[in-house]
């Protein structure tokens, strides 16, 4: 069957042999399988993927440059073709289940709001799928860590069929980069939500507005006449959104008591967009007891220490920085504010220091130190951050599990700890290698090692 659609979209004869899958990786393609290769426009490139297909196994191979040297059984096609081409291979191996379809974009909050998604639809039974920066999940359980916000297309598609097929709905982090790099192609939504958006990916997209119009993507994902649902808050945020869609709508706003985690604003907003996105799509408005809610990993996770508290987010950009900071100002009155972070390198590098200005402009003590540096040299990004703390003390300390024991260490009475920037992530990296690591088990161990 696979090889009489591919002979239609080809215009070739395919081998006899029978395909049984497709890949966008030379490691995991096997004999029966569709394989798709991008040759970038360089000479090493091009000797790179020649070595990589002598040694790879592939039913046919198909790329987006003619080449020198090209194995017999290759089509070129178009790169702009290839999610269709794609798509239509996968309609037949890993057809798409019957699944109510759920999207959340927007520069901060979505794995905290999709995993919330899950565990509101647990509540009223429906069972969830969840793909993100946490990897693929069920209901409190992490199935596959893949290492993205957004996996490639030809992923995402197995993913949602070989671990959907028992669910009622899917949700995902619909990304700037999946959307406008079509990785979600041929996939539309019940209902979608955009819960933030402000500065971050601008080493990709050059400027505001291309990430914006990158953002804006979502909505021609949506199936005709669903709403995308956007926090009370964020006001500037949705007249612009109204402007492309008047499908779009405010999450209602949630009055009851709720637990420590939900009384940071951003929190409840997060919720707030959770519950409707849920209610929207099963069209139910269940009693919810807030209470069996768990706060996902490295998203305010908050534990108590003596009269302190020490909380581990993921917040890397001047926005969550900023949400997080005020929100444990609010919650926490009276208590200083103590802050540790870094920024990622080979990432926007104009982001450091307003990052650092807005730590400036909350905290009460600062300890600068590594994210994850990646190729970048650690002690100029620390540089570059420091631009933007003026006239306020503080602390560089280029190792982080050094900064986060030497923070520990210098806790005093009714104080807050922030360790930003890690969340759930348990390495560092450096050069291309992972060095372990973690902020919650090091907040972990420290408050197992000083029990009273």
């Amino acid at each position: 069957m696979l090889n009489d659609k591919l002979t239609k979209i080809l215009n070739v004869t395919l081998p006899a042999l029978p395909l049984k899958d497709i890949h966008w990786r030379t490691q995991d393609s096997t004999a029966e399988s569709v394989l798709f290769y991008k040759i970038m426009p360089d000479a090493k490139s091009e000797e790179l993927f020649l070595k990589r297909i002598a040694d790879s196994k592939f039913s046919w191979l198909i790329v987006n440059r003619t080449l020198a040297n090209l194995p017999a059984n290759v089509s070129v096609i178009d790169e702009s073709l290839w999610p269709e081409v794609q798509k239509q291979i996968l309609d037949v191996l890993y057809p798409l289940p019957d699944l109510k379809m759920i999207g959340i974009t927007g520069t901060n909050r979505k794995t905290t709001t999709t995993d919330l998604v899950v565990q509101l639809g647990h509540l009223v039974g429906k069972k969830g799928l969840s793909i993100g920066t946490l990897g693929v999940r069920h209901y409190n359980k992490t199935i596959l860590d893949f290492g993205l916000t957004s996996p490639s297309f030809i992923d995402l598609r197995k993913f949602i069929f070989l671990y959907g097929k028992d669910c009622d709905f899917c949700v995902m982090e619909a990304s700037s980069h999946a959307l406008v790099q079509d990785r979600l192609h041929g996939i539309t939504f019940d209902v979608a939500g955009w819960l933030s958006f402000s500065q971050d990916h601008l080493d990709y997209h050059q400027s505001m507005e291309e990430y914006y119009n990158a953002k804006k993507i979502i909505f021609s994902k949506l199936k005709p006449g669903q709403k995308l649902f956007v926090p009370a808050e964020q006001k500037e945020l949705f007249a612009k959104l109204k402007t492309t869609s008047m499908n779009t709508s405010f999450a209602p706003v949630i009055s009851e008591e709720l637990p420590l985690f939900f009384k940071t604003q951003f929190n409840k907003n997060n919720l707030e967009v959770a519950k409707a996105l849920i209610e929207s799509v099963f069209s139910q408005t269940p009693p919810w007891d807030m209470n069996q809610l768990q706060p996902p990993d490295g998203r305010f996770n908050i534990q108590a220490y003596k009269t302190n508290f020490i909380v581990v987010d993921f917040a890397h950009t001047p926005d969550a920085l900023e949400n997080i900071c005020r929100g444990i100002k609010h919650t926490f009155p009276g208590y200083k504010l103590k802050v540790l972070f870094g920024c990622g390198g080979d990432r926007d590098r104009t982001k450091r220091p307003l990052m650092a200005s807005v730590v400036a402009d909350w905290a009460d003590e600062i300890y600068v130190t590594s994210d994850n540096p990646r190729s970048e040299d650690p002690e100029q990004i620390i540089s570059d951050i420091l631009t933007g703390i003026k006239g306020r003390k503080f602390q560089a300390i280029t190792e982080r599990p050094k900064a986060v024991k030497i923070a520990f260490a210098e806790l005093k009475e009714k104080e807050v700890l922030l360790l930003a920037g890690k969340g759930h992530e348990d390495y560092i990296l450096i050069h291309g290698i992972k060095h372990p690591y973690s902020d919650i088990r090091e907040v972990d161990e420290f408050i197992a090692r000083n029990k009273v």
